[in-house]
């Protein structure tokens, strides 16, 4: 008598349970955070031509842990702050040698948040200000400028910002 009963009430609550995922309960890996931004070190007198710096290093300003390698050479994937307009970094060439040189970036960019779904919840994406990098301690720069490459920083599929050398 109460096994198919319970039978019973085990397939109506898995009907139930299948029937009330809705597509919104789960978050998609490649959607789940913020993007990064995406630099490419450009060459000053041909501003298309990637160029990679010698013994090229970044540093966080903040924590000065060196930021783990990611991109190649001519370009670098770097994080932005989701509770500042403001990210400061180190860019340096030729470290560890006399000719060291330390170029304190500190890049600008308005913060807006895109709901995602009930699973996801809120993602960051980023627009580079008009002014989108200052560097802070003038003097002998490496750095000769910058380019917007793509304002809108929502994905990592291509570059956002140029950095002229």
């Amino acid at each position: 008598m109460f096994k198919p009963l319970i039978k019973f009430c085990t397939i109506l609550l898995t009907l139930i349970l299948v029937t009330n995922c809705e597509r919104d309960d789960i978050c998609i890996e490649e959607i789940r955070e913020s993007p990064d931004l995406i630099i490419l070190m450009l060459d000053i007198e041909n501003k298309i031509e990637r160029k990679a710096p010698s013994d090229f290093s970044i540093l966080a300003i903040g924590n000065n842990k060196e930021l783990p390698a990611r991109g190649s050479l001519d370009s670098v994937v770097l994080p932005l702050k989701i509770q500042e307009n403001i990210v400061q970094f180190e860019f340096i060439i030729n470290q560890g040698t006399s000719n060291e040189n330390i170029d304190t970036l500190q890049i600008n960019y308005n913060r807006f948040d895109n709901f995602i779904n009930s699973a996801c919840g809120f993602r960051s994406n980023y627009i580079l200000e008009k002014s989108p990098a200052t560097i802070l301690n003038p003097g002998n720069n490496w750095i000769k400028g910058f380019t917007i490459l793509r304002d809108t920083i929502s994905d990592e599929t291509n570059a956002h910002l140029g950095i002229l050398h």
